[in-house]
């Protein structure tokens, strides 16, 4: 992602009921880059508020965010984590497809740091997410 965008929400694209799929972006946010915090977090909301929405419409997604965060010995850490979006009250044949194609469309990706499966909001909460992320950057 080079530092471009905070973060990347993808679909699969049905092209028209045929077998034929492919994975597209779906939605981008910009981002400076810069190590701030304030900009983080309305990243962050803006992200939530997508998946928020991807829910009451029943639908999954797959996600990559550049989170950044400060570790316990007070340095800026980014990691690009992904997320796989199939949150319970989606439609089980997506559900289906988004599980069955996670694993290839992860193969193809660089530089993911952490992958991250959410089924509910709580899975995606900020507090989680920086807790999975300072447990990995303590293993490390």
């Amino acid at each position: 992602m080079n530092k471009k965008y905070a973060y990347v929400i993808f679909k699969i694209v049905d092209h028209n009921g045929k077998a034929l799929s492919a994975i597209g972006v779906d939605r981008t946010s910009c981002s400076s880059g810069q190590q701030d915090q304030e900009e983080q977090d309305k990243a962050y909301q803006e992200f939530l508020d997508y998946l928020r929405d991807t829910e009451e419409k029943r639908e999954c997604c797959y996600a990559l965010f550049d989170y950044g965060y400060t570790q316990e010995n007070s340095t800026w850490k980014s990691s690009i984590i992904f997320f796989s979006w199939s949150p319970e009250n989606a439609i089980i044949k997506q559900k289906m497809l988004y599980a069955a194609s996670v694993k290839d469309f992860l193969a193809k990706l660089q530089g993911i740091d952490k992958s991250i499966q959410a089924n509910s909001m709580d899975d995606v909460a900020e507090s989680t997410v920086k807790a999975k992320c300072l447990k990995s950057s303590r293993a490390t």
